[in-house]
């Protein structure tokens, strides 16, 4: 007498957990609170929303949602093997535009590796050849083609501003200039459509 597959019972009776994951770069604790003083600035010139002014300073590298099944730092760890530490610069802010609103944020000098961290990540089938820390160079050498990146990599200030408080900014303050070294990346998760917070799932260190 053949056996009944208990297992097929077992998925259709409790199906997984779909998870929403953040994956991110953290800044340093001094960064985190010039820009929590600088949301709060900003906060006393139009009014901002709770929600961007409790918002930790971070810089989006995915948001994912997959199944509770997967190990997604094991997946992290492996599309970053052989990334180094390196320098992250803040220097200024710009804006995005969206219809009649605005985000603003602190845009970086140096964009590019924060770039070819986020595509390692996205799609490690094309991960790109790492990024040497230093190059010798000569006259003879023709200048290199800047790479065109997948994001814009950025610490947000406020989002959904509309066009009239926008203009009523004093920028002043946003003339910021900071820089840490980046030495891990983080991984966070919460329940997927919903509005709970993210909750800690992992980190991974760069070498």
């Amino acid at each position: 007498m053949a056996k009944r597959n208990a297992n097929t019972t077992q998925l259709t009776l409790f199906p997984e957990t779909l998870y929403e994951y953040h994956i991110l770069l953290s800044p340093s604790d001094a960064i985190k609170e010039e820009v929590d003083s600088l949301k709060q600035q900003l906060h006393e010139q139009i009014g901002i929303s709770e929600k961007d002014r409790t918002s930790i300073a971070h810089i989006t590298l995915l948001k994912i949602e997959a199944f509770e099944s997967t190990n997604m730092r094991d997946l992290v760890k492996k599309a970053l093997a052989g990334e180094t530490k390196f320098t992250i610069k803040v220097n200024g802010y710009d804006y995005f535009s969206h219809g009649d609103s605005r985000t603003l944020y602190l845009k970086l000098e140096n964009p590019e590796k924060v770039d070819h961290i986020a595509v390692a990540i996205k799609n490690p089938a094309k991960k790109r050849a790492p990024i040497p820390k230093y190059r010798q160079t000569s006259i003879i050498d023709k200048p290199e083609r800047k790479q065109k990146l997948s994001m814009t990599p950025h610490i947000t200030i406020a989002r959904n501003i509309n066009q009239d408080d926008f203009n009523r900014i004093d920028f002043t303050a946003f003339e910021y200039e900071n820089e840490w070294v980046c030495d891990r990346v983080i991984i966070r998760r919460r329940l997927a459509n919903t509005d709970k917070l993210f909750s800690p799932a992992g980190e991974i260190k760069l070498g």
